[in-house]
């Protein structure tokens, strides 16, 4: 179906049909009683809101109840009426995908009610186990955050702080587990996993997490963390804001980075409006942000390197519309596109190896509601996600790639050729010493006078165009029966496809290093490489393939939430259906694989049916004195992110597989090689998908009106890892004896690939198994606190942790602050990264104590003071070398290749303090000049993290990555 059409088809079904429950909305509920307790039907209660268009009325039932779903997040004003009783007025705070009870006691009229007002419960809630936390748009403004969508994730309690730029942080899983949308839209990076998104906090109205107790609704199937927010909407009354923040190089402490060094300047421009088109039924929300970036006299290891400069324009729109009481729908789109210039410098990568990066992403989103009765209500939802990326070489090799035997290799211009990793020496190997010598004496960084290998020379490797989409569909309904014992059902299903579009080549030879012919012979040939490369392959001609990788999903969830007295309890299950999509092959049930080469086609890789994801959601809480609670739940999840539609696509043999060629000491090329890890890949049959099992235990009190306390401790325990690994690893790279038993994954592979090759071996010998043995586990212990009345808000965590086990997909290659592999990433690939080489210990992720603190307080001369404070434990690494596994293998990469138990030592515990200050001005009644000042990381503790582990490399065990230094931002906003 055509775009076009199918989005006039979703529209229609917005309008008509009974659809599903999109979630980007809250509830309130509640009980309306008689002075002496009982029950008061009949009650009209109409709920107001500036965010909502149309005031949403309903009545209370023969028992007292009433519900008002489906609700615009934000503050409502209750009116509980009854002739011949006293009219009463509730305040109310709807939060994003969270019910807010209200109870109302009604007396004759002519009789005085005394009204009391108290805050929210705060973390009290008597109908659910899930661990959710919402923070609100003037929270957000009060605090000092930071202006992306990923600076709110520090919020989380008991999750990471990190300053990572691309991956998520640890929440008792991968970093890649997380889930991330934005207006309910799944921004997560297809395939990925990775926060790609970047809208900005300025349009956020509300923000809620979930990282436990999942029900079966809303589709969670996040491994980590769920964190979604709702935008900002027009209200009846024309609003706006204009802001320019500021933070150049003389508000910045010096940057602790090693031997890297600049000076950074910063901008902020955001200009936002909204207000009424059609009064009390349609209103809009617009907004525009410029962030811009440069830094200037950049130096590192090898000197001055090019001014980095990064321009992104972002634009925004919403159109709410109420054509009736009981009929709701939001429409948005937002379209950012970004520039960077000279982003792509290490500590030690030679100025001449820069590339510059572009990006384009669309967030589109159409979603409606329909109350159909005071017991029944549908809502659907489409959304589109678009993220289009490209990336060039700053220098471009003047040479012409060749797997020609007998072809000599420029040794005197290497950094002319491709990228350059520089050698170091190895202590011991004189002859290996005296080879490289020369080289790091070219290409080597000055160190104390002295030339010093390990660096980077030469040009940016790779061009690249990676471009990803997402659509998504959800249809369902929500039922409300029974008095005395309720049963809220909800059925929902959802589609999505997610797709990759792909063309990548090398520049020039691509990747050189030089293992100096220390290591054994090239199999097949006698010769043992002195230089080595490893670049893209293309078709012939020289030109890439564009390679298109589909994930498509389906899920269905069922729930009953059943409400008895105090007690609720929730049942629930969610199944799902996931197929994976390469390109190269088709289908052909007649021969031996199934499949026969068909370059260019998409072909169905590997499908995980609805019965193997069936992922139940139980549990039950007990509001033993009417307000606090105990509770417990079970929950399993399957991890929806997956790379493998990309990873082993067929026709990776054809383009995008890596070549690696290989040269003598004299550089005469002698063999050249395709790398199997890189090339299309087989499934083992009947595989168990991904799988987390959660239980959870907790307890939440109201200690008064303004303070509530939740202590709760949980258990996640991973298993069914999948992973690209050799078909023979089992025997070959020293495995467990009833490991070894078990043989090949799949023992007539070859004779699949010879089918595929007409005769000769085509693909690779490496599949996509289940490890054996593979798990993570994680313990957790968290209490929160919240106080909020008045002019004040403190939030507060402890959380005690340990995430262990031998599956560490946070901890797979040098740089994994990127968009690493799921599925096929360096583990089991090999000797010395296989689960059973060191494997099993703490994980990357792992941070045994968190504590955070943020609030704000509003003071009498209209100044508002917020505060962020974080102190957590260090980051578990290991020493990486190829060392003790020189004899199985003839790569000299440390990467991945454990020496030691995992975790066996931790970098430094990082303790940060942030503060923002904010005086409001009041002029004309209705325009206000505010002064914002926020001061990060107020004790300058630039804690270095991400140290690296490879024994063979300039800086070992040193840090690569270190937290921001103090730093000062100013801005002024008017609004009105």
């Amino acid at each position: 179906m055509k775009k076009r059409g199918l989005l006039a088809f979703v529209l229609s079904m917005l309008l008509m049909a009974p659809a599903a429950f999109a979630q980007q909305t809250g509830s309130i509920s509640g009980k309306v009683t008689m002075p002496d307790g009982s029950p008061l039907p009949g009650v009209t209660v109409e709920a107001k809101s500036d965010v909502l268009p149309t005031p949403r009325v309903t009545v209370t039932e023969a028992n007292g109840d009433f519900r008002l779903p489906a609700l615009q997040p934000g503050n409502y004003t209750l009116t509980f009426t009854l002739q011949g009783m006293q009219t009463v007025t509730r305040p109310a705070l709807v939060q994003l995908s969270q019910d807010a009870f209200i109870t109302a006691q009604m007396s004759v009229q002519g009789i005085t009610e005394a009204v009391t007002v108290t805050a929210d419960a705060g973390f009290i809630d008597r109908s659910s186990a899930a661990i959710k936390s919402g923070v609100s748009n003037e929270q957000i403004r009060a605090l000092p955050v930071g202006q992306e969508y990923r600076d709110l994730v520090k919020l989380i309690p008991g999750v990471q702080f990190t300053a990572d730029t691309t991956r998520g942080p640890s929440a008792g899983g991968s970093g890649q587990d997380n889930v991330y949308q934005f207006d309910g839209a799944n921004v997560t990076m297809p395939l990925f996993g990775t926060l790609s998104a970047e809208p900005a906090t300025h349009d956020i109205a509300q923000v809620t997490t979930v990282k436990g107790g999942a029900r079966a609704v809303d589709f969670n199937r996040s491994g980590g963390f769920l964190i979604d927010s709702v935008s900002k909407s027009g209200t009846n009354r024309f609003t706006g804001m204009a802001s320019f923040q500021l933070q150049n190089h003389d508000m910045s402490a010096d940057a602790e980075t090693g031997r890297s060094r600049f000076e950074q300047d910063r901008t902020w421009l955001t200009l936002n409006a909204g207000g009424p088109i059609i009064p009390n039924r349609v209103f809009f929300f617009g907004s525009y942000y410029r962030p811009e970036r440069t830094r200037a006299n950049q130096a590192n290891a090898y000197g001055e390197v090019p001014d980095f400069e990064s321009t992104r324009n972002e634009g925004f729109g919403k159109l709410t519309i109420s054509p009736s009481g009981s009929t709701l729908l939001n429409v948005s789109y937002r379209d950012s596109s970004r520039d960077d210039q000279g982003d792509t410098f290490g500590e030690f990568t030679a100025p001449t190896a820069g590339s510059a990066d572009s990006s384009r992403q669309k967030i589109a989103t159409v979603e409606g509601s329909w109350i159909v009765n005071t017991r029944s209500h549908v809502t659907a939802k489409y959304s589109y996600f678009g993220l289009q990326t490209q990336s060039a070489p700053d220098h471009i090799a003047d040479i012409k790639p060749t797997n020609v035997i007998g072809t000599q290799l420029d040794v005197a211009n290497l950094d002319k050729l491709g990228r350059l990793s520089v050698p170091t020496p190895v202590a011991g190997q004189t002859a290996y010493n005296a080879f490289i010598q020369p080289l790091i004496d070219r290409y080597g960084f000055l160190r104390d006078g002295v030339r010093t290998g390990g660096g980077i020379v030469g040009f940016g490797a790779e061009f690249n165009d990676q471009d990803f989409y997402r659509q998504t569909i959800q249809f369902g309904y929500n039922l409300t029966l029974g008095s005395a014992i309720t049963h809220e059902l909800h059925a929902g299903y959802q589609w999505y496809r997610d797709r990759e579009d792909l063309l990548r080549s090398s520049n020039g030879l691509g990747i050189i290093t030089v293992p100096g012919g220390r290591l054994s012979a090239i199999p097949g040939t006698g010769g043992q490489r002195a230089f080595y490369t490893s670049r893209v392959q293309t078709l012939p001609g020289d030109d890439p393939l564009l390679i298109q990788s589909d994930y498509e999903s389906q899920n269905i969830e069922l729930n009953d939430t059943i409400r008895w007295n105090n007690w609720t309890f929730n049942a629930g299950v969610l199944v799902s259906q996931d197929t994976m999509f390469g390109q190269g092959l088709r289908e052909d049930a007649s021969v031996l694989s199934g499949y026969v080469l068909a370059p260019g086609n998409k072909y169905e890789m590997y499908q995980t049916p609805f019965e193997k994801m069936v992922q139940p959601r139980v549990s039950a809480t007990w509001a033993y004195n009417g307000r606090d609670t105990v509770y417990g739940s079970y929950a399993a999840y399957n991890p929806a992110a997956s790379s493998l539609p990309r990873a082993a696509s067929w026709d990776r043999n054809l383009t995008a597989q890596f070549v690696d060629t290989h040269f003598d000491a004299n550089g005469v090329l002698f063999a050249s090689v395709l790398d199997e890890g890189s090339s299309g890949k087989l499934f083992v049959e009947d595989m168990t998908p991904r799988r987390i099992d959660e239980f959870l235990v907790g307890t939440a009190r109201q200690i008064s009106d303004a303070w509530s306390v939740r202590l709760y401790g949980r258990y996640r325990e991973g298993s069914h890892f999948w992973e690209d690994t050799n078909n023979d690893a089992r025997t070959r790279f020293g495995a467990p004896e009833h490991i070894k038993a078990k043989g090949d994954y799949i023992p007539n592979l070859n004779d699949q690939r010879r089918q595929l090759g007409n005769g000769s071996l085509n693909g690779s010998s490496y599949v996509i198994a289940e490890l054996d043995d593979a798990y993570t586990k994680y313990q957790e212990v968290t209490l929160e606190s919240e106080y909020n009345v008045g002019n004040a808000f403190l939030r507060g965590s402890y959380t005690w942790s340990h995430y262990y086990g031998n599956f560490d997909q946070d901890n797979t290659t040098t740089t994994n602050d990127a968009n690493v592999f799921i599925g096929s990433s360096f583990l089991a690939d090999g000797a010395g990264r296989q689960i059973w080489n060191f494997r099993d210990g703490t994980l990357r992720g792992d941070r045994p104590h968190m504590l955070k603190l943020y609030g704000s307080y509003m003071l009498p001369w209209q100044g508002t003071a917020g505060a962020y404070f974080v102190a957590q434990s260090g980051q578990p690494w290991e020493m990486w070398s190829y060392e003790p596994y020189i004899a199985l293998t003839t790569s000299t990469s440390d990467t991945s290749r454990y020496a030691e138990p995992a975790g066996s030592r931790r970098s430094d515990s990082h303790m940060q303090m942030d503060l923002k200050y904010t005086q409001s001005f009041t002029f004309a009644s209705r325009y206000r000049l505010q002064i914002i000042g926020d001061l990060y990381n107020v004790f300058n503790n630039q804690t270095g993290y991400n140290i690296n582990p490879n024994e063979h490399s300039a800086g070992f065990g040193q840090p690569r990555s270190f937290f921001e230094p103090r730093r000062f931002e100013i801005a002024a906003r008017i609004t009105f």
